[in-house]
């Protein structure tokens, strides 16, 4: 159980980065911070809220530089805060069972939400891009899942939506012949696969409500979950084959366009959302390779490129499914700890620099995709040989061998490239001395190649010595193990140690007094953690500031 909220804030901030890594290869994750939100509100109440508040600060402008920015998504900020807010104040939906007149408000929000206007957008000197969007259709799909959940009635409901949907369509097809609508005004619910993207969250209100309040038995599900979950999917994935048709369709293809009903990125989560709550991790297993097959094909046949954010998101909403299960059945189901995404972390940053790999090339990085593969499947290996030896390590040895291998890891990344990195960190710290503290002369805080290296390598030093304090904490138990290890090795094996065994037993670890300073070493290599991804944090964002004012 995490009692602190704090670590939402650097999750946050990642989440709502787009990050452009090649031209076929891109990182948008921001759908994934409505879960983040939910956990947030629900485990640390008001103040998880104020995280929530606090870390997606910079999602709904638009800044980009050429690297990447933060997407302009107001629309997904005010709805991770609207649900952090309900769970926080464990707010009870009211029941509009007995009957829903749809009033001036639910009309207006018809009319309104959907709107997509463009307010401003310069390019500055310095390359960054700044937009000022107004987009709050997320916020519409929102509305529809807790009516749902408040088992408003479905005609309604769905009615007004549909006749919005229609005059949506009506308005893109009329907009260059009969109509002249501005070019920074959009009316985004404007075809069948937003039509079926707001009933999906209507009616995952309702299955949600049944579930979950009502204690009710799995057949309040849909009737056939599979369909149900790959129609879903090919409401997420199946506009490249919409597309062919548009492009078969000759003079009709405008036409044909505007009446999609595939193409909707919001269906992924909520099929995510229903494996995760009907098929628990298969389900989350089994609809994110359907998402890397899809992102793949993209890139293989010339449709898009592929965003590894997707995955992130599938993950997400289907974890947030399952939790709901969990709750639903009083159960609570173990995850793998974090240590394992943590290896898949620092192998993703640090396998490029040890091999000299270049990530726009598609050599390289099918490359690193098999070597990533093969740190995250050895120590499952290795563990299973052990196991079929009779040696079984304890939780913390198995933790402490894992941050064994993540600073090793990142240990090599750095030696090749140590100068480089030296003199990056010596750029924000003369940017910090001169700059922000005013002290000396100095030609102020520009950015710079040498200083955008310099948060890099902050944040990669930060990475090192969460890989050193894991190691400190568990430093005892990886001890003992390699002892026992050696023991079973040698030719005279002693039958009474621990790790010898018949049957799964875990290995006793007896702290002794010479190792109890290192769990106060390893706070103290945690605060100085805390301390450079401060610095980089402060720094970057002093730099956006810069660059915009």
């Amino acid at each position: 159980m995490m009692t602190s909220p704090y670590w939402l804030l650097p999750a946050f901030l990642l989440l709502s980065f787009q990050l452009r890594v090649a031209d076929t290869l891109s990182f948008h994750a921001a759908l994934a911070c409505v879960p983040l939100a939910a956990l947030a509100g629900d485990r640390h109440g008001w103040r998880g809220v104020g995280m929530v508040v606090v870390g997606g600060l910079l999602l709904p402008f638009g800044l980009f530089m050429l690297a990447g920015g933060f997407p302009a998504e107001p629309g997904l900020y005010l709805v991770a805060i609207a649900l952090a807010a309900l769970l926080a104040a464990r707010w009870p939906m009211p029941d509009l069972s007995g009957g829903f007149r749809p009033g001036f408000g639910f009309l207006a929000a018809l009319v309104l939400l959907p709107l997509h206007v463009m307010v401003a957008r310069e390019r500055l000197d310095s390359g960054l891009d700044v937009m000022v969007i107004v987009s709050l259709l997320p916020l519409l799909f929102f509305l529809l899942f807790l009516l749902g959940w408040a088992q408003a009635p479905a005609p309604p409901v769905l009615g007004p939506l549909g006749l919005a949907t229609a005059a949506g369509i009506a308005l893109a097809m009329l907009d260059g012949t009969v109509l002249d609508l501005p070019g920074r005004l959009h009316y985004r619910l404007d075809s069948p696969a937003d039509f079926l993207t707001g009933a999906a969250c209507f009616l995952a209100g309702r299955y949600g409500h049944t579930l979950l309040e009502e204690r009710t038995s799995g057949t309040a599900l849909p009737r056939w979950p599979l369909a149900t979950l790959a129609l879903l999917l090919v409401l997420w994935g199946g506009y490249p084959a919409w597309h062919a048709l548009v492009t078969l369709a000759g003079e009709r293809g405008d036409l044909i366009q505007s009446l999609a009903p595939v193409g909707s990125n919001l269906a992924l989560p909520l099929a995510a959302l229903l494996a995760g709550w009907r098929y628990r991790r298969r389900g989350i297993l089994g609809v994110m390779a359907i998402a890397a097959a899809v992102e793949v094909a993209g890139v293989l046949l010339a449709w898009s490129s592929a965003n590894l954010g997707t995955l992130v998101v599938a993950f997400a909403f289907g974890a947030l499914g399952h939790g709901l299960r969990d709750r639903r059945d009083g159960t609570r189901t173990p995850w793998p700890s974090g240590s394992w995404f943590g290896l898949a972390l620092v192998g993703a940053v640090s396998l490029p620099l040890i091999l000299g790999l270049e990530v726009d090339e598609p050599r390289d990085l099918l490359v690193l995709a098999l070597a990533l593969a093969t740190i995250l499947v050895l120590p499952f290996a290795l563990r299973a040989l052990l196991r079929r030896a009779g040696l079984w390590l304890s939780d913390a040895a198995r933790r402490g061998w894992l941050a064994v291998t993540g600073l090793v890891l990142l240990v090599l990344g750095l030696l090749p490239h140590l100068k480089e990195a030296l003199a990056a960190v010596g750029a924000v710290a003369a940017m910090v001395w001169f700059g922000m503290l005013g002290l000396g002369e100095g030609s102020g805080w520009r950015s710079g190649e040498a200083l955008m290296m310099g948060i890099g390598v902050l944040f990669y030093l930060a990475m090192l010595l969460t890989a050193l304090a894991a190691l400190l904490a568990r430093l005892p138990a990886v001890l003992d193990s390699g002892r026992e290890l050696i023991r079973w090795l040698r030719p005279r094996r002693q039958p009474g140690h621990p790790m010898a065994t018949d049957g799964i037993r875990e290995t006793v670890e007896t702290p002794t007094d010479a190792m109890a300073w290192l769990p106060r070493l390893a706070r103290w290599v945690g605060w100085v953690r805390n301390g450079l991804v401060l610095i980089a944090v402060v720094v970057t964002l002093l730099l956006l500031m810069d660059e915009f004012w």
